[in-house]
C-alpha cells in the first residue's frame, strides 16, 4: 500500500486551503516554497545570496540552490534559509535524508531561539518556520520515525491552521493505533480542503488493507482512485499513480482482477514521482498468467519508471524492483543472476516509509524467494553436472554442502520473520496486506519446506477462519492448493492428490503459475501411491504451460530414451539417464539423434509427450572452440599426449565429450524452459513481424530479459 503523504508536505496548498499544484511536486519531486498561509507573508532570504538560493530552488535548479545555499551557511552558519534550502535539496534531490533531517532540524532551532514561535512578533519569517515543520514531518515518515511525526504534526497544529488531519493517518496506522488512524482518515475526508480529503482517502484505502476486510478496502481505494481522478479530468493535479496502485491491490483482494489490470494499465499513462510503480504490477500480473513475454518485456519499464524519479524517492523502491527482476528470472530459469539482485536486495533493503509493508515482511519474502533460486540454482548445476563426468559430479560435493548450510540459515530466518502470528496466517491469505511481501501467491507453497508440515496446517487452518464467508468460498481452491502441498509434506499422498483435483477444478484459469504448481504436487503425490495415469496426465499438462516448474520443485519426468545414429547417439543417451528431470518409466519420451550438419557431427534431443507429440528439442552441432594455452603449453612440451596442431585462430574442434556434454545441457535449458504460445509472444518483435517459432521466442525473451538486467544495472 502507498501514501501520498508526501503530496502533503510539498503541496503547501493544503495549509492554504488548495489543491496541490502539481503531482510533480506532490510525490517527492523538488518543488518551489509552498502557497502561504491567508494573510502570510512572502518568505524571502535577508541577504541577495540567500535570496539567490530560494529562487534556484524554487525553479527547481537543485544543483544551483545546494551551491548557493553552501555559500550561504559559509559566510553565516546561522542562516535558517540556507539550512532550510541545503535540507530540502538534501531531501529531495539527492536522498541524503539523515543529513537533511540535521540542516531542517538546524533551520527550525535557530528560529526558535530567535523568535517566538507562538507570538510570531513582527519581522519573524514564521511562514519558513511553518514550511521547515512540513519539510520535517514528511522526512521523519520517510526515515520511519513515526512517534517523532505525530510530534512535529502536533507542535504544527498547535503553531498553524489549518490542522494536518490526514498527515496522522500514516503514522499512527503504523503504530498500531487504527481506531485514531480512522477517526483522523474520516475528520479530513470531511474536510473543506480537497487535499485534505485526498489524504482521508487515501488513509483509509490503507487501513482497510491492513484490516484485511477484502470488499472495504476495494471499495475505498477505488473510491479514492475516482475521486481523484474526477479531480484530474477537472484540471486538477494529485497522485492519480498512488490512488490507482492502491486500488489495483484492492481489486486483487476482493478478487477483481480484470479491474486490477485496467488499473494498472491506466495508471502507466503518464509518469509521475512516485515509487507507486504500476509496472511493477503489471509484471506480477502477467507472471502470475503465465504470460512469460509481457512480463520480461515490461521489466524495462519498470526500470525506467524508478530511475525517472528524484533522488529522494529513486531507493524507497530499488529493493523491491530488484526482487520482482529476480522473480521472472526464477520462471525464467536464469538462476545466477536472479540471486545476485536478490541478495543485494537483502543486503540493502528499501526504506519503507511510504508503504505499509514493513521490513520484516518484506526481508522474509526476499530470503525465500533467494531460498526457491538457490534451489533452482542447484538443480540447474545437477543437471549439467549429469551431461558429464563423474569429477564434475563429485566436485559439487562442497558447493551442495554450503547450499546446504546456507539454506538452513535462511529457512531460520523466515521462521524467525513469521514468528509472529498474525504475519504468519495474513501469509497464507491471497491477496492481503500484513503476511510477507512481495510473495506472489504462487511461491506460498515454498513455505510448507521451511515451517514444516504442521506448523503450515495449523496457519492454514487460521487463514481459512479469518476470511468473512462471502469470501471464503472463492477462497477454497487457494487453500486447496496450500494444503495439498502440506499433506504431500505429510506424507498423505491420498489426501494431498484429492485436494489437488478439487483445487484445479475452480482455481481461477489466470492463475497459470499456481495451477502448474498444483499440479506437479498432485502428480508426485499420485506417482508415489501408484496412480501412474492420473500423474502422467498432470506431468503433460505442465509440460505445456510451465515446464520450468518440474526444475524449480525438482521434479523428474516418466521417460524412456530411444537412439538413432552412431556411438555419439549412445553416450548421450547413456548420460542422459543420469538427468535428475527424468527417470525410468513409461510415459513420455526422448529421442536421441545423430547426424551430419555441414559437414560437421550433430546431435538432437528431443522430448516427445506420451502421445508421441514432439513438445521440445534441443541440440549441438560440434564446432571449434578456443585452445587452452595453458594445456596447449604442457603438451608441446611432451606431456599429456600430443600437441595441438597449431591455427592462425587459436582454436581447435570440440571432442566427442563436449559435443555430448553441450547437447545435453540444451536439451534441459530448451525443454525445462518456459513455453512460449502464439498469445504471449511481443507482435512487436525487434524486426517488427509477428514470430511464431517457440525456439525464436524464447531467443526473443531471453533478448528482453537480458535488456531489462542491463537496464536495471546502470
Amino acid at each position: 500500500m502507498r501514501l501520498d503523504t508526501r503530496l502533503a508536505v510539498v503541496s503547501r496548498a493544503a495549509v492554504a486551503g488548495l489543491v496541490a499544484a502539481a503531482v510533480l511536486l506532490g510525490m517527492g519531486s523538488p518543488g518551489p516554497i509552498a502557497a502561504q498561509q491567508d494573510g502570510a507573508p512572502p518568505i524571502r532570504g535577508e541577504t541577495p545570496l540567500e535570496q539567490e538560493a530560494l529562487d534556484r530552488y524554487r525553479a527547481e535548479q537543485m544543483i544551483g540552490a545546494r551551491t548557493k545555499a553552501e555559500e550561504v551557511l559559509r559566510g553565516n552558519p546561522r542562516s535558517i534559509l540556507g539550512h532550510f534550502v541545503l535540507g530540502c535539496v538534501l531531501y529531495k534531490a539527492e536522498g541524503s535524508l539523515a543529513r537533511a533531517m540535521y540542516h531542517l532540524g538546524r533551520a527550525r532551532e535557530l528560529y526558535e531561539t530567535r523568535w517566538s514561535a507562538v507570538a510570531r512578533p513582527a519581522g519573524a519569517p514564521w511562514p519558513l518556520h511553518r514550511e521547515t515543520l512540513l519539510e520535517i514531518q514528511a522526512l521523519a515518515g520517510q526515515m520511519e520515525l513515526h512517534e517523532y511525526q505525530l510530534e512535529i504534526i502536533g507542535y504544527h497544529d498547535y503553531l498553524y491552521d489549518p490542522d494536518l488531519l490526514g498527515e496522522r493517518v500514516w503514522p499512527l496506522m503504523r503504530l498500531g493505533r487504527f481506531d485514531e488512524a480512522r477517526a483522523y482518515a474520516e475528520r479530513a475526508m470531511r474536510s473543506r480542503y480537497p487535499h485534505q480529503q485526498s489524504l482521508g482517502r487515501n488513509g483509509l484505502c490503507a487501513l482497510e488493507g491492513e484490516a484485511r476486510r477484502r470488499t472495504a478496502h476495494f471499495e475505498a481505494c477505488k473510491a479514492a482512485y475516482e475521486a481523484a481522478l474526477a479531480e484530474r479530468e477537472r484540471g486538477g493535479e494529485n497522485a492519480l499513480a498512488v490512488h490507482a496502485y492502491n486500488a489495483v491491490l484492492g481489486a486483487l483482494a476482493a478478487g477483481r482482477f480484470d479491474t486490477a489490470r485496467e488499473l494498472a494499465t491506466a495508471a502507466t499513462s503518464r509518469l509521475e514521482h512516485t515509487p507507486a510503480n504500476p509496472w511493477r504490477l503489471l509484471v506480477l500480473l502477467d507472471l502470475e498468467e503465465g504470460r512469460i513475454q509481457e512480463a520480461a518485456a515490461g521489466l524495462g519499464s519498470m526500470e525506467r519508471w524508478r530511475r525517472a524519479q528524484p533522488a529522494s524517492l529513486r531507493d524507497e523502491d530499488r529493493a523491491w524492483t530488484e526482487v520482482v527482476f529476480a522473480t521472472v528470472l526464477l520462471v525464467v530459469g536464469e538462476a545466477e543472476t536472479g540471486l545476485r539482485l536478490v541478495d543485494r536486495a537483502i543486503a540493502q533493503p528499501d526504506r519503507r516509509g511510504l508503504t505499509s509493508g514493513g521490513q520484516e515482511r518484506a526481508l522474509g519474502a526476499h530470503v525465500l524467494l533467494r531460498m526457491a533460486l538457490r534451489r533452482l540454482h542447484a538443480e540447474r548445476e545437477a543437471e549439467r553436472a549429469s551431461a558429464r563426468g563423474w569429477l564434475r559430479r563429485l566436485g559439487r560435493v562442497p558447493e551442495m554442502v554450503g547450499e546446504r548450510a546456507q539454506n538452513i540459515a535462511d529457512a531460520e530466518r523466515v521462521r524467525s520473520v513469521l514468528a509472529d502470528e498474525d504475519r504468519l496466517v495474513a501469509t497464507f491469505r491471497p491477496y492481503v496486506q500484513g503476511g510477507l511481501a512481495p510473495l506472489p501467491v504462487w511461491l506460498v507453497g515454498e513455505l510448507v519446506r521451511v515451517l514444516g508440515p504442521g506448523v503450515a496446517a495449523a496457519a492454514l487452518a487460521r487463514a481459512r477462519a479469518a476470511e468473512a464467508e462471502v469470501d471464503r468460498q472463492r477462497l477454497e481452491p487457494y487453500f486447496e492448493a496450500f494444503e495439498a502441498e502440506v499433506r504431500l509434506e505429510a506424507g498423505d499422498e491420498t489426501r494431498a492428490v484429492a485436494l489437488a483435483t478439487r483445487a484445479l477444478e475452480r482455481l481461477p484459469a489466470r492463475e497459470v503459475l499456481l495451477r502448474a504448481r498444483t499440479m506437479l504436487v498432485g502428480a508426485e503425490a499420485a506417482r508415489r501411491i501408484g496412480r501412474g495415469a492420473t500423474a502422467l496426465r498432470w506431468l503433460e499438462e505442465v509440460m505445456g504451460i510451465d515446464p520450468g516448474a518440474v526444475r524449480r520443485l525438482g521434479l523428474a519426468l516418466p521417460a524412456t530414451i530411444r537412439t538413432r545414429g552412431g556411438a555419439l547417439a549412445a553416450e548421450a543417451a547413456e548420460r542422459l539417464e543420469r538427468s535428475p528431470r527424468l527417470r525410468e518409466g513409461p510415459g513420455f519420451q526422448v529421442t536421441v539423434a545423430q547426424s551430419r550438419e555441414g559437414g560437421q557431427d550433430a546431435l538432437e534431443l528431443c522430448l516427445l509427450s506420451p502421445a508421441g507429440r514432439r513438445l521440445q528439442c534441443g541440440g549441438a552441432t560440434r564446432r571449434r572452440v578456443p585452445i587452452d594455452e595453458d594445456a596447449a603449453a604442457t603438451a608441446d612440451a611432451g606431456v599429456g599426449g600430443a600437441p595441438e596442431r597449431p591455427t592462425p585462430d587459436r582454436t581447435r574442434p570440440e571432442t566427442d565429450d563436449e559435443l555430448v556434454a553441450r547437447a545435453i545441457d540444451e536439451f534441459h535449458r530448451e525443454v525445462f524452459a518456459p513455453a512460449v504460445r502464439l498469445d504471449s509472444i511481443d507482435t512487436t518483435s525487434l524486426d517488427g513481424r509477428v514470430t511464431t517459432g517457440q525456439r525464436v521466442a524464447r531467443e526473443r525473451l531471453q533478448q528482453l530479459v537480458g535488456g531489462a538486467i542491463e537496464d536495471a544495472r546502470r
